[in-house]
This record gives C-alpha cells, sequence and structure tokens, in this order.
C-alpha cells in the first residue's frame, strides 16, 4: 500500500514539475506611436487585407515611411532599438475614413507574442469621406525579459488570428 501511495505522490511531484516549466503569460507594456488613417493610395492597393510588420532596426522602419506621417517617422528613426521594438498593426483597405484599429493587449508566452486588437467601423451617422483609406495602430514594446530568439507575432481580432509574423527579435 505503501509503495502505491509512493508512486502516486512521485507521478503528481513530476506533473507539478513539469507545468512549472511551461512558459507563462506575461503581459507587455506598449505606447502608442500613432493610431490613424494611411491615405497613399499606392501603398493601400498593396494592403487590401489586415496585416502586421514588425519592426527592429531604423532601416526597417525606413519601409513604413510612406504609410505613417511624418512625425511618427522621425520617432522611429530616434528609437533605441537595443530596449524597443515596433507593433504595426493594419485594418486593410477601407472605402471610407472612420474605421479605425486599436491595440488592446500584447501578450508572451516562451516565443509566441499574441496582438489582440479590434478593427472599428464608423458609426452610421458618423460622417465621413469616401476615399480608399488604410487604419493602423503603431506602438512601441519595451524589450522587458529574454529576447535573442525567433519569436511568433499573431494578430489576433474576434477571436481569430488573422494575421502572423515569424521575426528575430535581438
Amino acid at each position: 500500500m505503501n509503495y502505491k501511495l509512493l508512486q502516486v505522490f512521485c507521478v503528481l511531484f513530476i506533473l507539478a514539475g513539469l507545468s512549472a516549466c511551461q512558459p507563462k503569460e506575461i503581459d507587455l507594456h506598449f505606447e502608442t506611436i500613432e493610431q490613424r488613417d494611411s491615405f497613399d493610395s499606392r501603398q493601400i492597393q498593396k494592403h487590401q487585407s489586415p496585416g502586421l510588420i514588425v519592426v527592429i532596426t531604423p532601416e526597417e522602419a525606413a519601409l513604413l515611411s510612406s504609410l505613417v506621417t511624418p512625425t511618427a517617422q522621425e520617432q522611429l528613426q530616434n528609437l533605441n532599438y537595443e530596449a524597443h521594438f515596433v507593433i504595426a498593426v493594419f485594418q486593410g483597405r477601407k472605402p471610407s475614413t472612420g474605421y479605425s484599429v486599436k491595440i488592446e493587449r500584447i501578450v508572451r508566452e516562451g516565443n509566441k507574442v499574441s496582438i489582440y486588437a479590434q478593427f472599428l467601423e464608423p458609426k452610421p451617422d458618423q460622417a465621413k469621406a469616401d476615399i480608399d483609406t488604410l487604419p493602423y495602430h503603431l506602438v512601441r514594446i519595451q524589450k522587458a525579459g529574454k529576447w535573442g530568439q525567433e519569436v511568433t507575432f499573431e494578430l489576433i481580432v474576434k477571436g481569430s488570428i488573422v494575421a502572423s509574423v515569424s521575426q528575430y527579435i535581438p
């Protein structure tokens, strides 16, 4: 009888140890750099569906220059990329103004980062211009904890993954 009890305790001890080794979910602190529409019709045509861009260098930030305002571009160029990285979430091409993106939460679990966002639509009585737009939310994230690995970023809207990208975060 004592032998069986010892076996049960051993199994429970091993299971507890294994669960302690699992990656823990960590909320990542982020700050908004810019949240608005892009109106560059050449760029909007390239971004028909929701998208996600991770920026880890000033050179990569320059690729966003036609999508974000000069003020945001200046902030991106002056950002300390040793301590931060940037995430840009795009709603995709929209037929008018009044749409927007709102990043609500960013969570890291091991080598996966989940970006929870809302894609908002204009209210029926809201004034809007009939011009193609590309709504986005641009945030900076402090590199808290250990990085130095390939990370999968998933954009989640209404419980579904709408975009995913892998990026090495130094």
